[in-house]
């Protein structure tokens, strides 16, 4: 229960960034159709640290939402870094028993990350995964990245 309220307060929280003021410049298509607050700007240490500490016990349908949910903050906060979030990330694209929508929702935010620990997970999923639409998805990402 606890969770869900948290993961309710989460998504408030991203709608809340639509009616505020943006105060800096988007270098993103998504961050530039949202307003950004101090407010909300100030809270992603605790959102942050919220998906930390729920995201390895979620249930499956929890996990994708904060997932996909995280996705969309990196979109409209391109500048935090997210950090304390690649090893869970990690964890579940290499958690081959994990659900397969979480673990391409992982394997596509750890890639939006933009970091070279995410990366070098990338591509070992890429040569070593039993899921071939996953493998897949990861050779696209490099490939991709590698034209950046």
């Amino acid at each position: 229960m606890k969770r869900v309220v948290l993961s309710l307060a989460v998504a408030a929280a991203l709608l809340v960034t639509v009616v505020h003021a943006q105060e800096t410049k988007s270098s993103t298509r998504v961050s530039g159709q949202h307003k950004i607050s101090k407010t909300m700007t100030d809270q992603l240490p605790k959102i942050e640290q919220h998906f930390f500490e729920t995201l390895k016990g979620a249930s499956p349908a929890s996990q994708a939402q904060m997932l996909q949910d995280l996705r969309e903050l990196e979109q409209i906060f391109p500048g935090y870094p997210f950090a304390k979030l690649l090893v869970p990330l990690e964890d579940i694209v290499k958690d081959e028993q994990a659900d397969g929508v979480s673990r391409t929702l992982a394997t596509l935010a750890l890639d939006e990350l933009h970091s070279d620990a995410g990366d070098a997970v990338i591509k070992q999923v890429a040569n070593s995964s039993n899921d071939k639409g996953l493998q897949t998805l990861c050779i696209a990402l490099l490939v991709r990245g590698a034209t950046e």
